[in-house]
């Protein structure tokens, strides 16, 4: 290739790929290790699409100085000639004050250079940050400990003042409070462990007398054989083995009812926690798992009979059992919860797990003692082979579960190389026996039920009400809202408003699924009705203005 072929083609690429700004929220002045949501809104202004080619994905990149401070993706493709797209990312400041030069380019594939955006080359100043224990304990967390729930990307307050909190200093009943005090009504309520209410007092109490002792001796403490019994006479079986996670117990019954088969497949509906059986599924690349050349784990639909009897027909000669979460399973990212059991439907897996001399594991993790009666499989008089318990089990401390038949134990446990250190733990025994009684004689699933039926039927009229489609998906102890929206960006920038919403009328959820809870009274329940109305009407507002872009401050979830 001459050079003036060459010359030729790079002028034509940069004519091809312009980008003008037509809007971005870069603030002028930042605070030194602050993380702040910006948004910056592109308009194709060259001869060519905008599109993820071969050679790798289009981005929008800022530096500071020369380096390097966030690299974005195109959050849609094609953009063609013309069109607008915007980036939501979260940028954060420099570690130290000073004066930084900022400039933005946008990088596409298979173009041998960047196309500059003038209008983001500025000098940004970036004042020290005070010396505050919530400014400490920020930066601790942005350079070393990332790892838990960060919906908002570390971005501490929206470009309105609202707080949008990274840290919890206090909670008690239905509220948690941030270290600045700002406070919030908690719809996730311990991922729906805290049932009770948080720092409820009959267990706080509990917890106190069992101090006296230390957490972990060289053999159990009686509570353990207390609680035990209790869960025997709640849920029926013979033998039960105790974990610190659901993940725990779950991946025990797997490994029993492998054992006991002698069968490696096993069908799934819904979540089983976080280790290598219930993942590996999803590929080595997502998971870091080690993919096995013939796949021993299957995924059915909830309530789909025809899923179920698809992969039922294929793997039945070698099926190790069928793991199902009988209540309200988490579908996947796009179709969110599903919802309340089908009896029938139950009924008929449990069939065909049987005729094919597999186990039937109910995971429910979930809904033990939060679903109506106290478990699912009461409520539609259905007892599988193998139980899993956690959640609500201990009220908000560390304590799961696994419930079964005394010779699936007796002949395998040893083989599944069992061993945690903590499954003893004395604290979360005086927490469980303490609470199973209060489950047993106290309303508490039944006001979960009522106040979360309540609040979903509240919802659906206040979307029908502005003209919003969406509806709550999901049973009444755990629901979400589901925005109707055949366009999967439009639907990401719709969810992120409303959970973003929600942060500012004070109302802490799982990126919007909500698990109410018994300390959810009808008062606090009622005010937070009137938050999520005021978040309804701002989507609503926005979709018919066409700012649904403009009205979001965080990355997308």
């Amino acid at each position: 290739m001459t050079g003036v072929v060459r010359r030729w083609r790079q002028y034509r690429a940069a004519r091809e790929c312009r980008a003008a700004v037509v809007s971005h929220t870069f603030p002028p002045a930042l605070t030194a290790g602050e993380i702040h949501g910006v948004r910056v809104e592109l308009r194709n202004s060259g001869m060519s699409s905008w599109t993820a080619r071969e050679g790798g994905a289009a981005q929008l990149h800022v530096s500071l100085d020369g380096a390097l401070a966030a690299a974005i993706p195109l959050p849609r493709a094609p953009v063609a000639p013309g069109e607008r797209v915007t980036f939501h990312f979260a940028f954060a400041a420099p570690d130290r004050a000073g004066s930084y030069r900022l400039r933005a380019t946008l990088a596409l594939p298979a173009i041998p250079h960047v196309t500059p955006l003038p209008e983001l080359e500025s000098t940004i100043d970036v004042a020290a940050a005070p010396d505050t224990a919530a400014n400490r304990a920020f930066a601790t967390m942005v350079r070393h400990n990332l790892w838990h729930y960060l919906p908002t990307s570390g971005i501490r307050r929206g470009r309105r003042g609202h707080p949008y909190p990274q840290f919890i200093a206090r909670a008690k009943g239905a509220h948690v409070w941030d270290p600045e005090g700002n406070a919030f009504v908690d719809y996730t309520m311990g991922w729906g462990a805290t049932i009770l209410g948080h720092a409820d007092v009959r267990i706080q109490r509990a917890i106190a007398l069992a101090l006296d002792t230390a957490p972990l001796g060289p053999f159990p403490d009686p509570i353990e054989m207390d609680v035990t019994r209790m869960l025997l006479e709640d849920f029926g079986g013979e033998m039960v083995l105790f974990g610190k996670n659901g993940s725990d117990v779950c991946t025990i019954a797997a490994r029993l009812a492998r054992l006991a088969t002698g069968r490696r497949q096993i069908l799934s509906c819904g979540f089983h926690g976080w280790q290598d059986f219930s993942l590996g599924h999803l590929g080595f690349a997502a998971t870091g798992i080690p993919e096995s050349a013939e796949g021993v784990f299957h995924k059915f639909r909830f309530n789909d009979a025809a899923s179920f009897s698809a992969l039922f027909e294929r793997h039945r000669h070698d099926l190790a059992a069928v793991m199902i979460e009988p209540a309200g399973p988490h579908g996947d990212d796009e179709t969110g919860l599903e919802g309340e059991p089908d009896p029938a439907f139950l009924r008929h897996i449990a069939r065909a797990a049987r005729d094919a001399g597999a186990l039937l594991i109910y995971d429910e993790i979930v809904t033990g003692y939060r679903y109506p009666g106290g478990s699912v499989q009461k409520a539609i008089g259905e007892e599988p082979d193998l139980t899993c318990l956690g959640k609500a089990l201990a009220s908000g401390m560390p304590l799961a579960a696994l419930i079964g038949r005394t010779r699936r134990f007796h002949e395998l446990m040893a083989r599944t190389r069992y061993c945690p250190t903590f499954k003893a733990e004395v604290y979360s025994f005086a927490a469980a026996k303490a609470a199973i009684p209060i489950y047993r004689a106290e309303p508490v699933a039944a006001h979960i039920a009522a106040a979360g039926a309540h609040m979903k039927q509240q919802i659906d009229g206040m979307c029908e009400d502005v003209g919003l489609a969406a509806s709550c998906r999901g049973p009444a102890f755990r629901f979400q809202l589901a925005f109707h929206e055949g366009d999967a960006y439009r639907r990401r920038l719709k969810r992120t408003l409303y959970f973003q919403r929600l942060l500012e009328e004070g109302l802490m959820t799982v990126s919007g699924v909500m698990l109410p809870s018994y300390a959810h009274s009808d008062a606090i329940v009622d005010r937070s009705l009137e938050g999520i109305g005021r978040a309804i009407e701002t989507i609503a507002k926005a979709e018919r203005a066409g700012a649904l872009e403009q009205a979001v401050d965080i990355p997308l979830i």
